[in-house]
This record gives C-alpha cells, sequence and structure tokens, in this order.
C-alpha cells in the first residue's frame, strides 16, 4: 500500500493513493477508530487498511480524489522523532574529508523543518548555502527497544524520500542541528510505501535531480550501515516509537562538494527519486 497524508478543499486526511495518481480516503471511512496516518500505526490498524486495499484491487471501490487535487502534507501532522544519519555512504564521507564512520553518526530533526511532497522550500535569508541531500526513511510500526538487527525488520512499517536540507555554513561554522533544521528546509513523502511492496533494498536506487541535472545516485547496498543495523543502534540507546522516522544518509553528490559549489537558488527543483517508491519533488521558494 501506498499511505499518504493530504489537505482537500481545506480538510485534513489521510488515504491509500492508487497507481493510476487517484486516492482513497481513509480518514472517511475509518477515521473514527484510526483519524490520522500515525494513529493507524500507532493502534497497528493494518488489516482495515488492507481491507480497503483488496476492494480497490477488485474494482467495487472507486477513487475519492485526483491525486492533482491534493496538497499533500509530511506523512505525519503530530510530533514524532525524526532521526538523521550522517556519512552512512563511504563516497559521501570521502567527498566531505572524513574517513568512514566505526559507528553510525545521528542527529535529531524536528518536524517544523518539514513540508510535504509538492510543497514550496523557504530558501534561508540567514545563509546562501542552502544544500540537498536525497535520503531513503525508514518509517517505525511499532514501539521498541533493543531491537536485535535480526528481528528489525518486525518493526518497519515501510519506506519514504526523503530530503534532508542542509545550511552548510551553519552546519559547519555553529553546529550540526543548527545547519540541519531551518524552516521548511526539508522535506518528506510522497507517501509510505509498505515493506512488502518494496523488497530487497540492497537491489534499489536513490537519484536526486535539481532543476533538470542528475547529481546523486546510489544503490542502497552502499550503505555503510543497513537499515536493520541501525534500528538496532538507535533502539539501544532510545526507545523507537511507532512512526518515527530514521533517515538513512545521503550518498555522494551534494552541492558542497562540487567545484563550483553547487547550492539551491530560488526556483529550482529538487526531486529524490527512489525505486518502487516514489518520488519527493519540491521548489525553493
Amino acid at each position: 500500500m501506498k499511505l499518504a497524508s493530504y489537505q482537500y478543499q481545506g480538510r485534513v486526511s489521510y488515504g491509500i493513493v492508487v497507481d493510476d495518481g487517484g486516492v482513497v480516503d481513509l480518514s472517511s471511512r475509518i477515521g473514527t477508530t484510526y483519524p490520522t496516518l500515525l494513529s493507524l500505526i500507532q493502534k497497528q490498524g493494518w488489516d482495515a487498511a488492507r481491507q480497503i486495499a483488496h476492494e480497490i484491487a477488485r474494482g467495487s471501490l472507486n477513487v475519492d480524489y485526483n491525486e492533482s487535487d491534493l496538497t499533500y502534507l509530511p506523512l505525519f501532522l503530530e510530533p514524532v522523532t525524526i532521526h538523521c544519519i550522517g556519512l552512512n555512504y563511504a563516497a559521501h564521507a570521502a567527498e566531505a574529508g572524513h574517513k568512514p564512520p566505526e559507528f553510525p553518526r545521528t542527529f535529531v530533526k524536528i518536524p517544523a523543518a518539514l513540508v510535504g511532497h509538492g510543497e514550496a522550500f523557504e530558501k534561508p535569508t540567514l545563509s546562501p548555502e542552502f544544500d540537498f541531500e536525497g535520503e531513503l526513511a525508514v518509517v517505525i510500526s511499532q514501539t521498541g527497544r533493543n531491537i536485535p538487527r535480526k528481528k528489525a525488520h518486525e518493526y518497519i512499517a515501510g519506506y519514504t524520500c526523503f530530503m534532508d536540507g542542509s545550511v552548510r555554513d551553519y552546519q559547519f561554522q555553529r553546529t550540526l542541528d543548527q545547519g540541519k533544521n531551518f524552516y521548511r528546509s526539508s522535506s518528506i513523502g510522497p507517501a509510505l510505501v509498505t515493506a512488502d511492496e518494496v523488497g530487497d533494498l540492497d537491489q534499489l536506487s536513490l537519484t536526486t535531480v535539481v532543476s533538470g541535472e542528475t547529481m546523486q545516485h546510489s544503490k542502497f547496498d552502499n550503505l555503510i550501515f543497513s537499515v536493520p543495523q541501525l534500528i538496532e543502534y538507535l533502539s539501544g540507546i532510545t526507545e523507537l516509537r511507532a512512526g518515527d522516522v530514521i533517515a538513512t544518509g545521503t550518498p555522494e553528490g551534494v552541492g558542497f562538494s562540487r567545484t563550483p559549489p553547487r547550492f539551491l537558488q530560488h526556483g529550482d527543483v529538487v526531486e529524490v527519486i527512489i525505486d518502487k517508491v516514489g518520488t519527493l519533488r519540491n521548489v525553493v521558494d
């Protein structure tokens, strides 16, 4: 299933995105029990959602909206923890002047830094060094601590695209958290694609395109720390909760490493494209 949060004519809702671009609204059908996408995950409402997905597949349920009529929102409107991983591709670590890390480098992104698919980034006024990082993000399905990597798959609800907007002078000269948390500088979406539809990540790849030019491309078997390793590591530090997000890191090709540097400008269109997951597209305002 592909599950998304959105706004339609002023009403915030969530639903199933079908292959032809239509959306079947879930809030109007199961919203009494599961009013939001986050509540669906937290309350393990998968059977209710899959029943509706089966009706769609049988042709007994029509779409409620055209995708083009919606405004996509970040997956979750409620606060969740967004764990981000730095330097998780060896080639990206090298272009940043670092050796591959011995353990995951982590930081947290605040929800106010995120916009949804199709929404505009707010170009920082305090810095000209607004950079792009395309990433795969994992959504946690249930709460857990000290999760062994061999059981990590039991805690994965699905995957989505992530753009880790980075303000480089603040990141490098002040603190990492400042550079990674400018208002409306990052994005997530368009949809949560359940793990059963994605399959083996090692066979899939990510591409980041900026205004028509391919900037990043890598397969996920190039990750230094795999998704199961990240779940094991983070759950040893803290409790992972249903709906939490793990952004798994970016490959080589970011803007600051280029000669000359390629920072985002007003009007640039950033696309993060992941096999079987989708395309996350945003313009810089």
